[in-house]
């Protein structure tokens, strides 16, 4: 998989989605989606009874049915070492076929350098091209090394079992079925650009993907959404609400604005007059004892009200 050509096709086919709120609740929303765009979708974290050998001849993996279509970054795993491996730790995906065979070729590598694991622990191993998973296709995470050395590593693992994983261990070109699942985590790299509220229009949430079902799987059992699919938004719509104008664009004759800095902090007044050049306006004090005009910095009154 080219993920330069996945990313590609993902900036130019990115979309806007809005998600149907309850009016008050945005921002609620939209901090649980960014937690679930990006972090752990699937893991097995127990307690340790015991660790398999990953050596240039046995290869212990985990095998899994993906529960959603993701792109995997990066994978914890809770290792050891024996002895002073030179080494790095590999770890490869593959996908497994309906038969139970491993394909040849994995779908992504990452390697973990030995002189960072000092003791036993969980070690991120990052995969250097985000390896694609499908939702319902079955996969391999392998943990292995090819050179023949004194040192190796430990895979810890627990022998509390469940049921949607399976652990094998290879070793020269067969498998074996083992009643333990070592300790990893998987990490998602999600193609999502950006979770936005905007405040004038309440009662929604925007995300920028190119993928429409990545958001319907992150909705899944989140309060305050409303029944219904995200819908998609064409930027024209939502543009204007995206970058927010200087005040000397869309500050108005007629407007009351209250004077927040200077000696006349805490007045009100009507602008009588906008210039823009001079970023500028003129006003009329609501308060003054005279109606004499003044000229203000724009910088120096905010908005209050329209007559």
């Amino acid at each position: 998989m080219d993920w330069g050509k996945i990313t590609g096709l993902v900036k130019a086919e990115m979309k806007y989605f809005a998600v149907k709120t309850t009016v008050g609740q945005e921002r609620s929303v939209a901090s649980i989606l960014e937690s679930r765009f990006h972090g752990v979708f699937l893991d097995f974290v127990d307690e340790i009874n015991g660790a398999a050998k990953v050596n240039d001849r046995e290869h212990p993996a985990v095998v899994f049915t993906s529960p959603k279509t993701t792109f995997v970054e990066r994978a914890s795993v809770y290792i050891g070492k024996s002895g002073e491996p030179s080494e790095p730790l590999r770890a490869r995906i593959h996908q497994v076929g309906e038969e139970g065979e491993i394909s040849e070729t994995w779908l992504g590598e990452g390697r973990y350098d030995p002189l960072l694991l000092k003791v036993e622990g969980w070690a991120d191993v990052n995969f250097p091209i985000p390896v694609e998973l499908k939702r319902g296709g079955r996969y391999a995470l392998v943990l292995l090394k090819t050179q023949q050395e004194d040192g190796g590593y430990s895979w810890f693992y627990s022998n509390k079992l469940r049921e949607e994983l399976e652990t094998w261990v290879l070793r020269d070109g067969e498998r074996r079925v083992e009643n333990f699942v070592p300790l990893f985590k998987l990490v998602e790299k999600v193609p999502v650009a950006s979770v936005l509220i905007l405040p004038a229009l309440k009662g929604y949430v925007f995300v920028e993907t190119s993928h429409r079902e990545v958001v319907s799987e992150a909705l899944q059992n989140i309060r305050n959404v409303k029944a219904r699919p995200p819908m998609p938004v064409k930027l024209e719509t939502i543009a204007p609400h995206l970058v927010e104008k200087p005040l000397i664009d869309v500050i108005e004759t007629g407007q009351v604005v209250e004077i927040v800095a200077g000696p006349l902090k805490g007045i009100t007044g009507k602008i009588i007059r906008v210039e823009k050049a001079k970023r500028e306006v003129t006003l009329e004090l609501r308060e003054a004892a005279f109606q004499l005009p003044i000229s203000i910095s724009i910088d120096a009154v905010r908005p209050v009200s329209k007559t």
